[in-house]
């Protein structure tokens, strides 16, 4: 039986995790990660999530932060990247209604601000994890 303190595993991490096309990081480094609207993701009837507002995206945990890049290398048939941030005070949880955000290990995240560069940490390529994903490796690339 898993104790309490597994399920808060997420607020032990020291940042947050943004996934992005692979070839936005250069700019995300240089420039921050600007909000943006409409949402790269589209409903079934054609309609973009989250057409009220733009913002940023992130994940608590690393392990969520990857499965979401997988999804979008999948979904968008492009190499993705998970970029490390500061964790602030701006942040709330995603209004999506997306199963796979409501079921992670800590909680995807939103934000209407944008990100300086010099929130922007680092980054790691997904495709750059090993196959199959060995989840304890990408906690602890990603935490440390």
């Amino acid at each position: 039986m898993k104790r309490f303190s597994q399920f808060n595993e997420a607020k032990d991490f020291k940042y947050y995790y943004h996934v992005t096309l692979k070839s936005n990081v250069k700019n995300i480094k240089s420039k921050g990660i600007v909000p943006f609207k409409p949402s790269n993701w589209a409903k079934g009837d054609g309609s973009r999530y989250n057409e009220d507002y733009a913002g940023i995206y992130a994940f608590e945990h690393p392990e969520d932060a990857f499965r979401w890049a997988f999804k979008m290398t999948w979904s968008f048939k492009k190499p993705t990247s998970i970029v490390r941030i500061k964790k602030s005070s701006s942040w709330k949880k995603d209004p999506s209604d997306d199963i796979q955000l409501q079921m992670g290990k800590g909680k995807a995240l939103m934000s209407p601000k944008g990100i300086p560069a010099k929130d922007v940490i680092d980054s790691f390529d997904q495709d750059s994890f090993s196959k199959p994903p060995n989840f304890d490796d990408i906690r602890k690339r990603l935490s440390e």
